[in-house]
């Protein structure tokens, strides 16, 4: 079967197996790596090199970005972080089998989403955390790959991933039809380009050229139809690769060009396309000359070194400049080749065990200390015990030393070594995919394990036997019972196996060997050999490379048309074996009106959505298209839109209640939908459904949805409802400090504060040395008790008066935190946070106004078992749904700081009053707590809310309360604080006169003859 073999000429040239062979074991390469690169408590000269920016971050505050020095010895040392060396080094450690997601305490593979360039509008994974594009296209593109791959090995490492990725490939997507690009008729973008703008939407010539880009472009969308299945993907991919595969010169420059080659091997093999590989894997395995920058693979020995395998600068003219990274990338991205193309199984396993071998060089115990740059080989011997980071790059000849260890850091003045942590990241990639075996020289290949997405159903290796003679191979299986599947030979070489087996392998000969389940029937699709039911094993069974009738696009130039219109539908098929013929469907029947690829359909006069689709038959091969809608509606019909949605009361609202809702679409002839979580609608067949809500208190969602046949709109309204009737709390104040002039707990004699160097203050009334000051360096700490971690229900309220506010967050109050059990604080926008960890998960509520220096301000925050509020001055100011048990936590309580240990996220100002209760609260009492200045005032009789209407609310010159026998009526406003008010009353009711008062929020007390009392909100407009 080697005569199947396809020869590629630069990997011909380079030994079979190099020599001196001295193999070092990657995977512990790439684990020390990991360890030593990622640990932030690392001490030593020049360290730590990783850590994490006591900030929040631009794209997402809630994540504290990492940092990651870009080279030993980096000039602005702890400021670096960029994509193309953090990312791959995540995947790669991941691929080499560890946690990322949980390596020293810390969640590195969630933190990445940072490089989501949000903030500035560019919507892709860019090389920093805020960047251009136009200006390096692999800077730009190479980031959104590693993502990807990422995501493929963590797909539910955060909620956000799935839209990130679907961004990426919209993005790239729209840059191929801004460079050209079209469906009908297929045009082929140009990518004879530098970069790409997202911005301006517009390419950037000039400096030299990176045309090998569509190579990742199309390896990002083939990714994302593989995920999501959309077609739009694939024809994008397409697109792409066309333009290499129709691209004369040799466009390698960097890495993206193996990613291309990888999608198109792949496509070739599951999707039937015909791309030229052999075109493509000689431009990656060139000389390097004539090409954009001498680009290739390097052959030959340097001073006694093999080095045949190494990627970068390649003339052959005695100045080869090798680069690790580059290496490692390329092995991971065309080892999958050989699963798809099993023609170069020799090519590519010759190569790999070359490089693998001379990668080893570049690390400061591969070459003699005076082959190598000085300053990174005394740092390396002095603090890499285990020499994991490799130098840059390796000059054939430097200094009169061949070959010399170096790079282009210490030249470019970045960094004063040339020992790289971007090159050292990818070396989980090699590692990965490489074991040794029991034969020196013989190495296991993995194929799955970086076809990220890829067909691998069965777990498939590469062997290659560099020797004169055969040899006797040692297999230890995975865990399981297997027949062993020869691709070469397309023979089983055993069956009903586990544990150890052995094979032979014939001299300068390879093998692929699939895992496929044992005993089981088989079945031949084309060129397809598969498991009966189950997975390809063989995608080129009896060496077939015919590819099957496909259809390339399915195109329409409008999917939406006025009758009596045309559309004009195109089938553009490939790898036909006679002459295509055509059958057209409308809406599922056989049309006898159209035939051929393209025709012009002819719209019907009834409006309607229509569907198309095409039948074609070649030989003895019958294939149908997807279905293409076509919207079929007069000129000027347009999509509903809702154009307003509110509600008559504002949250939260009473149990058992009654609110009226009110839209405003455009146009008027819609069809309308309500729907509701909770309760009951009436009156909802038009745009003003009387809403009675729930008797039991919680969140409940208005829907309301617009159609036409044209498409809907819909809009949702989340309220939440509460007992107003509450005057009392099932629960105790376990926490109270007054904060005149000490810190003992009021409520009961435990739980009592211990101040370190807060300073007494003034309180909001004016009192001197009735609260505590904190500049910064002073915090209070009450030390944790079980009692304190009680877990159903929670309320805290106090007063805070901010003195500064420098931009990070600040703790006012915390238990645990975030990451345990609650805090509050304030944000780096100046907002008060609430933030509650339960069963459940985490969730903060923010204020919607930001706090000013020196104004005192009362908050509340509450958990209520289904939801987390938060209140200013007595008034709901946020609130979200939230549930589970409170969490738990070892730590003390302390008031002004994280922590105690924390000096991060230190408070300065004053705070005042605090309560922590275990307990809902109800809202009367919230409305009134600021006023409390003492324990007994939160202890007495509250009025309660009450079902009784004051309307209307909000009011501006008058309201009415519909309470019989009114006797007494009072007004407070949001602080407790008594307000004059003109009444007049009868029997039925009073009415308030309001004109005089000011905008705000109010509560009226109406008190019956019967002696009742009764307390409602008012809002003043």
């Amino acid at each position: 079967m080697n005569a199947q073999q396809i020869v590629i000429p630069r990997i011909s040239g380079m030994p079979d197996k190099p020599l001196p062979y001295l193999m070092r074991d990657w995977k512990k390469v790439a684990v020390d790596y990991d360890n030593f690169v990622f640990n932030p408590a690392r001490t030593g000269n020049l360290l730590p090199l990783t850590g994490i920016r006591n900030a929040e971050g631009i794209n997402y505050p809630s994540i504290q970005p990492i940092w990651m020095d870009t080279y030993v010895g980096q000039k602005n040392h702890g400021q670096v972080a960029e994509a193309i060396n953090i990312l791959p080094a995540i995947v790669g450690a991941s691929l080499a089998g560890v946690d990322k997601t949980n390596h020293y305490g810390i969640n590195w593979v969630q933190k990445i989403k940072e490089f989501y360039n949000l903030k500035n509008g560019q919507l892709v994974y860019l090389n920093n955390y805020s960047s251009s594009t136009g200006n390096d296209w692999w800077y730009e593109l190479m980031p959104n790959v590693f993502f990807y791959q990422l995501t493929a090995l963590y797909p539910s490492a955060d909620p956000d991933f799935a839209a990130q990725m679907i961004s990426i490939a919209d993005r790239q997507l729209d840059v191929l039809f801004k460079l050209g690009a079209a469906m009908q008729p297929w045009t082929v973008p140009s990518f004879n380009y530098r970069a790409f703008n997202l911005l301006t939407g517009l390419p950037v010539s000039g400096s030299v050229p990176e045309p090998e880009s569509a190579g990742s472009i199309a390896w990002l969308l083939y990714q994302a139809y593989t995920h999501t299945g959309n077609i739009k993907y694939l024809n994008g991919a397409e697109l792409a690769l066309d333009f290499l595969q129709h691209w004369t010169g040799n466009p390698s420059y960097e890495l993206q060009l193996p990613y291309g080659i990888v999608a198109a091997a792949r496509m070739n093999a599951v999707e039937g396309t015909n791309y030229d590989l052999d075109k493509m894997l000689n431009w990656t395995f060139s000389s390097g000359k004539g090409t954009l920058r001498n680009w290739g693979t390097i052959v030959g020995k340097w001073n006694g070194y093999d080095v045949s395998g190494l990627i970068g600068e390649a003339n052959d003219g005695g100045n080869d400049y090798a680069f690790i990274m580059n290496g490692f990338q390329h092995a991971a991205a065309l080892a999958p080749v050989v699963k798809y193309d099993k023609r170069y199984a020799g090519a590519i396993a010759k190569w790999i065990l070359n490089l693998a071998n001379a990668s080893r060089l570049f690390y400061a115990n591969g070459l003699p200390d005076d082959h190598q740059h000085p300053a990174g080989n005394t740092w390396a011997k002095q603090n890499d015990p285990h020499f994991s980071i490799p130098f840059e790059a390796m000059k054939q000849v430097l200094n009169g030393k061949t070959p010399y260890a170096t790079g282009d850091a210490v030249r470019g003045g970045w960094a004063t070594t040339d020992l790289s942590i971007y090159s050292g990241s990818s070396v989980g990639y090699l590692a990965s995919i490489i074991n040794p075996t029991n034969v020196e020289g013989i190495l296991q290949i993995d194929l799955n394990k970086t076809d990220f997405r890829g067909e691998n159903s069965y777990p498939a290796f590469l062997y290659y036997n560099p020797e004169n003679s055969p040899q006797q191979v040692d297999f230890n299986l995975p865990a399981g019972t297997y027949d062993l599947y020869d691709a070469i030979t397309e023979s089983i070489l055993h069956t009903n196996v586990s544990g150890k087996v052995n094979f032979s392998i014939p001299s300068k000969s390879s093998r692929i060997l699939v895992l496929i389940p044992p005993a089981k029937s088989k079945q031949t699709t084309g060129r397809l050999r598969k498991i009966y039911n189950g997975a390809v094993f063989d995608f080129h069974y009896r060496y077939n490379y015919t590819n099957p009738l496909r259809i390339k696009a399915f195109t329409s130039d409008l999917t939406r048309v006025a009758p009596p219109g045309k559309v004009v539908l195109n089938c553009m098929v490939e790898n036909t074996t006679e002459t295509a013929r055509y059958k057209w469907f409308v809406n599922g029947a056989a049309s006898e009106n159209y035939s051929g690829p393209t025709i012009r359909w002819d719209a019907p006069s009834a409006p309607g959505r229509y569907t198309i689709k095409c039948e074609v038959r070649s030989g003895y091969t019958t294939i149908t298209s997807p279905e293409i809608e076509i919207l079929v509606a007069p000129e000027g019909e347009v999509i509903p839109e809702i154009n307003s949605l509110t509600l008559s009361g504002d949250s939260p609202l009473p149990t058992g209640s009654h609110i009226k809702a009110e839209a405003s679409v455009s146009p008027a002839s819609a069809t309308v939908e309500w729907s509701v979580s909770g309760g009951e609608l009436t009156a909802s067949q038009g745009l003003r459904p009387d809403w009675k809500l729930s008797e039991t208190a919680g969140f409940y969602t208005l829907k309301l949805k617009v159609s036409n046949l044209l498409g809907s709109d819909s809009v949702s309204r989340t309220i939440l409802v509460k007992d107003l009737q509450t005057t009392s709390f099932n629960g105790e104040t376990l926490i109270y400090y007054s904060l005149n002039g000490n810190t003992r707990n009021g409520a009961k004699d435990a739980f009592h504060a211990i101040s370190h160097h807060a300073a007494e203050a003034s309180d909001q009334r004016g009192m001197a040395a009735h609260a505590y000051a904190f500049d910064g360096t002073g915090y209070l700490v009450t030390a944790n008790d079980p009692a304190l971690n009680f877990t159903d229900k929670l309320s805290v309220a106090l007063w805070i008066r901010p003195d500064e506010l420098p931009g990070y967050e600040q703790y006012i109050l915390s238990h645990g935190s975030y990451e345990d059990r609650f805090k509050l604080s304030i944000t780096p926008d100046n907002k008060v946070r609430w933030t509650v960890r339960t069963s459940e998960g985490i969730a903060d509520v923010d204020d919607n106004i930001p706090v000013q220096p020196g104004v005192f301000m009362h908050y509340c925050g509450m958990y209520t078992a289904y939801s987390l509020e938060l209140y200013r001055n007595g008034q709901l100011v946020a609130f979200k749904p939230l549930s589970g048990s409170i969490g738990t936590t070892a730590k003390n309580l302390t008031l002004a700081r994280k922590e105690e240990t924390e000096t991060n996220y230190t408070y300065k100002g004053v705070i005042d009053e605090l309560r922590i209760y275990n307990a809902e609260l109800p809202l009367n009492y919230i409305a009134q707590v600021p006023g409390f200045w003492d324990l007994a005032s939160g202890n007495g009789n509250v009025p309660a809310f009450t079902h009784a209407k004051l309307y209307p609310n909000p009011a501006r010159t008058t309201a009415y309360v519909d309470i019989a026998g009114i006797q007494l009526l009072t007004l407070t406003d949001i602080q407790g604080k008594p307000v004059n008010i003109t009444y007049t009353n009868d029997s039925q009711g009073a009415t308030l006169y309001t004109g005089q008062l000011r905008p705000g929020v109010y509560f009226v007390t109406a008190e019956t003859i019967g002696g009742s009392k009764h307390q409602l909100k008012l809002i003043k407009l």
